[in-house]
């Protein structure tokens, strides 16, 4: 008889790891193992071990867990086929882009996925998500993915676009690895299980910005962020529109690039990419030494610019690797 794959469990939180106080508001459980009896199935697939990273809701969640997670899963990597990490939902798409960029050359899968509705609550998304996630962990694929609803998605592209909807996490700019009906769905060929040892990288500076342009943004919250964190990633209009003309932004941004500062510009734009060349006010921002993050989620462009700043300081570098696609966060770009 074959034996069963070994999946190890690792939670950090979030409401999939959560019950109702008194008062209606969600808190996590005190016992991480209730996940496990709440989900008794997920020992017909695999066998399984839980490891408690944290117990918070994701909105507290702090750059400094991800260096945390990558070590314990590296760590662990011979001994189990394959990793399952409970997340909430507000901060997975980040986590998952982390540990996509800190774990490297993957031989097994490491599949992140959480819940809109608690366990114990009628009509809860966590029994199916944690059952198909254990399912995607043994299956013979090598990446960093996030299940959840019907969707398997690489870990860069994976964004919360809804509060209400069951399908909470969405791939963007790039279709779903897999769809999950009665089956598993592949889409194409993912990155299939080797014997490639994993690299670890998890060297970080969190001292990284993100700000969104609006109408009356003022140069000086630009200056302010620049003088006050090593990296900025700014959200553009469109293709990665900033303003030139009036309250321009343009001189803040020369002046913080002058400084060895990076700005990172993405789009506000859920489905698209940065053409920065296109118009005067991309190509003012252009010349001014920003940096066009391309197709590149803002939750993806904001942890590869804290990962990037952790190794290195120099400009030319840090414009050089964030141009480059580590682990497909930019679509088409090797």
């Amino acid at each position: 008889m074959d034996r069963k794959p070994r999946v190890l469990v690792l939670t950090t939180g979030g409401t999939i790891t959560m019950m109702r106080h008194s008062d209606g508001t969600l808190v996590p459980y005190r016992e991480t193992g209730v996940l496990l009896s709440r989900i008794p199935e997920l020992r017909q697939l695999a066998e399984i071990d839980l490891l408690p990273i944290a117990n918070i809701d994701s909105s507290n969640l702090e750059p400094s867990l991800w260096p945390d997670l990558a070590r314990a899963i590296h760590e662990r990597m011979p001994d189990y086929d394959g990793f399952v990490v409970a997340h909430g939902t507000d901060t997975m798409s980040y986590t998952a882009a982390a540990l996509a960029l800190m774990i490297q050359e993957l031989p097994k899968p490491i599949v992140l996925t959480g819940a809109q509705i608690p366990l114990d609550d009628i009509g809860t998304d966590g029994h199916c998500n944690m059952i198909n996630s254990v399912r995607v962990a043994a299956s013979d694929v090598a990446e960093v993915l996030v299940v959840f609803g019907t969707q398997v998605i690489s870990g860069p592209r994976a964004k919360k676009t809804s509060v209400f909807d069951m399908q909470a996490i969405t791939s963007m700019n790039a279709r779903p690895v897999a769809e999950i009906g009665l089956s598993i769905k592949w889409n194409g060929h993912p990155r299939a299980r080797s014997r490639k040892k994993p690299l670890l990288q998890p060297s970080l500076d969190p001292n990284v910005a993100m700000c969104s342009v609006y109408p009356g943004c003022r140069p000086e919250v630009i200056e302010h962020l620049a003088a006050t964190h090593h990296g900025i990633v700014l959200e553009g209009y469109g293709a990665g529109h900033i303003p030139s003309a009036g309250m321009s932004l343009i001189p803040a941004i020369h002046a913080a690039t002058a400084r060895g500062v990076p700005i990172v510009v993405c789009t506000q734009c859920i489905i698209g990419s940065t053409q920065m060349e296109l118009y005067h006010v991309g190509r003012a921002a252009l010349d001014a030494g920003a940096i066009p993050a391309m197709d590149m989620t803002p939750e993806a462009a904001l942890v590869k610019l804290m990962w990037i700043l952790g190794q290195t300081k120099d400009l030319r570098n840090v414009e050089s690797m964030m141009q480059k696609s580590f682990v497909g966060e930019i679509r088409g770009i090797s």
